[in-house]
């Protein structure tokens, strides 16, 4: 269980068991998480970056339109496989494509005024759209973004290691008194609950001269930094600072050897390049894993009973106001 997966599970039993249990995923890109994804890459492993990314030689196209070349695109990769690289390779499928994507458009509630299928066709099947269609036939695993995207991130990356805290709190100096370990996977079990805690840490920092271990959590905000607390409070990140603290605690001493305490520390840029470290108290972390604990508790519920048809009340995260609690 990590907190993508704890976080769905709260939100929507239904969903969690569609995308965890099922594996019925669906096949979107998300702007915003792909951003994130690309600012994780090339900060801390930019060497992966040509198998993790694959990019568009100019802007997304518009909301509506992305949408629906991606659901086209997932009628395309589920029905007609063999497709892989090329627009020329759809038109034996041409009739069949088409019709599905008369069938998205109906359902996304797009251009039915337009009196012909020819004329939906035409404002559908722009020179733009279609090459969007065609890198993600051709994507593979990678991730599609664009040029913006990319030279974001490259001046996130910059700012980071142009930035004495930042590269001190990460461990960039490559000082001997410090081990420095990047995407890291760590999982806990339990006798408490059915299921095993993970999560993949954005960056974690032995530092045996402070006698410190400092877990980094890296925050792409669309928000100013002022507003990040609201925004922990909104994407419950607060139960991702929960776990990856739990884990950490769990491990320390098996895996890395020590029983220092353990820091952690959201590191957030926001739209304007403004870039900030924000620790969690231990007053605050405190509360994190009361609320986590009650959440981990009502998911165990669920795995007890296989159950995962309605949500389980009692959340204490629901009742307490937890927008008080400050980074």
């Amino acid at each position: 269980m990590s907190y993508s997966g704890l976080n769905r599970l709260l939100y929507s039993p239904g969903a969690f068991y569609q995308h965890y249990i099922l594996k019925q995923r669906e096949d979107t890109t998300d702007k915003a998480m792909a951003e994130g994804k690309l600012i994780h890459c090339m900060l801390l492993n930019p060497e992966n970056f040509e198998d993790e990314f694959v990019v568009l030689p100019y802007s997304f196209p518009s909301e509506n339109p992305k949408r629906v070349m991606e659901r086209l695109h997932s009628h395309i990769a589920e029905t007609y496989p063999e497709i892989k690289d090329s627009r020329e390779t759809i038109l034996p499928y041409l009739g069949n494509v088409q019709n599905a994507l008369l069938d998205i458009l109906k359902d996304e509630n797009l251009h039915q005024t337009l009196k012909t299928d020819q004329q939906r066709f035409d404002r559908m099947l722009t020179e733009k759209n279609m090459e969007y269609l065609d890198f993600l036939l051709k994507r593979k695993d990678r991730t599609v973004v664009d040029k913006d995207m990319v030279v974001f991130a490259e001046r996130v990356r910059e700012t980071f290691k142009n930035s004495e805290t930042m590269r001190d709190l990460m461990g960039m100096n490559n000082l001997e008194w410090m081990s420095v370990h990047n995407e890291t996977e760590l999982v806990m079990f339990s006798e408490d609950y059915q299921f095993g805690i993970r999560g993949i840490i954005d960056n974690l920092v032995v530092d045996h001269k402070q006698k410190v271990i400092r877990v980094n959590d890296l925050k792409k905000s669309s928000k100013p930094l002022a507003l990040f607390p609201e925004t922990v409070e909104y994407y419950k990140y607060w139960l991702q600072a929960a776990i990856y603290k739990m884990i950490v605690d769990n491990v320390k001493q098996t895996t890395y050897g020590v029983d220092y305490p353990v820091e952690l520390r959201f590191l957030v840029v926001d739209p304007y390049m403004q870039i900030a470290p924000m620790r969690v108290s231990d007053e605050t972390m405190s509360k994190y894993m009361e609320m986590a604990l009650d959440a981990l508790s009502v998911a165990n519920k669920h795995f007890l009973a296989k159950d995962f048809s309605l949500p389980r009340h009692g959340l204490k995260f629901a009742e307490t106001g937890y927008e008080e609690f400050l980074l």
